[in-house]
């Protein structure tokens, strides 16, 4: 049974389009929102996200193991009139395969979450494989891109995990070189702890990834 909402996962209005069409490898997309998991919260960050026009399905506090979902499995983002990001995941390849779920982890590139606790990693995991997206890294190794387009839309066919880098046409730097391995074999979490405190809207970080 396919669930389009993650168990467990709070959820928030992040607007919608018609999601993919229903065919096809289904994916999981790995990207970071360039911003402090002890500072700011996956609500914040999916807040954020949504006001941008760049909603994802998931995102995710690996410090404190909140989850947060603005998007359905079966939907898409949706752009806001008059924005164009050429090669977002969503309006790119968001409707290609049977799902493709994008998960944004609050977090750095330059400091790979991989490296850090992973609390409430389980659930998303068991989530995302309950829609059939195999745990594989098709395009090699992630976070590290700089594979030939030609390579990239071949891994793509495929279906499977990919970080936001090895989307084709994409130009993110994002998230990250991340340790895949460990990625896929975290441990079912004894707990998760309460998420930070929120911040003033108005220092609201600036760093760019961003989905």
């Amino acid at each position: 049974m396919f669930d389009a909402w993650m168990p467990g996962a709070e959820r928030i209005d992040g607007g919608h389009a018609l999601g993919p069409s229903g065919m096809g490898a289904p994916r999981a997309v790995w990207t970071v929102t360039g911003s402090g998991p002890d500072v700011w919260s996956a609500k914040e960050e999916a807040r954020r996200l949504v006001e941008e026009g760049r909603s994802v399905h998931l995102v995710w506090n690996p410090l404190t193991g909140e989850v947060v979902q603005s998007l359905a499995a079966t939907r898409r983002s949706r752009m806001p009139l008059g924005r164009t990001y050429r090669y977002a995941l969503h309006v790119d390849h968001g409707n290609e395969g049977r799902v493709c779920l994008a998960v944004a982890v609050v977090s750095r590139a330059e400091e790979p979450f991989t490296s850090g606790p992973m609390l409430g990693l389980s659930p998303i995991l068991e989530w995302l494989d309950s829609w059939d997206v195999p745990r594989r890294w098709p395009a090699g190794p992630p976070g590290h891109g700089g594979a030939p387009a030609e390579e990239l839309a071949r891994a793509w066919s495929r279906g499977g995990h990919f970080s936001h880098d090895q989307v084709p046409g994409s130009p993110s730097q994002g998230p990250g070189p991340l340790d895949g391995a460990r990625l896929f074999s975290a441990p079912a979490d004894p707990g998760v702890p309460a998420p930070p405190e929120p911040r003033p809207p108005a220092q609201q970080p600036t760093a760019v990834s961003r989905g």
